[in-house]
């Protein structure tokens, strides 16, 4: 293993030392970056760097931003929060975004994962299915 990927490999562990249930703990985030401080590893900027990396992975997967056109309520929002809690198997905090171009509906990022209801994606896919 080479020494770079030895370093990716402890600022992942350090991550993973940072959460809490899949969520990211900012008093454990505290911790690791006290113990960083007081014990600095190989190339700490490197490490730091990975941590940061990998700490945005984690409360990414954490928070989805719903985008939406039209109106949404926040009894919708909270059901579409509850829904994804459930489905992912931790708690999930959402933000919104107003964005036009959807024309109707809505479209969910979390993470890598992109659920579109909307009808300019809708449309975007049938443009692709025609081509």
């Amino acid at each position: 293993m080479d020494k770079d990927a030895s370093l990716k490999q402890f600022a992942k562990k350090l991550a993973e030392l940072s959460q809490d249930n899949g969520l990211v703990s900012p008093e454990k985030v505290a911790a690791v970056l006290e113990t960083l401080r007081n014990k600095p590893p190989r190339k700490p900027k490197t490490v730091l760097k990975h941590y940061l990396y990998y700490i945005k992975q984690a409360a990414n997967r954490s928070n989805a931003v719903i985008e939406y056109a039209g109106q949404i309520n926040e009894a919708g929002i909270a059901s579409i929060q509850q829904h994804l809690s459930q489905n992912y198997n931790r708690t999930i905090t959402t933000s919104t975004v107003e964005n036009a171009d959807l024309i109707a509906g809505f479209r969910i990022s979390i993470g890598d994962d992109i659920f579109d209801a909307s009808v300019a994606g809708r449309l975007d896919n049938l443009a692709k299915s025609v081509r």
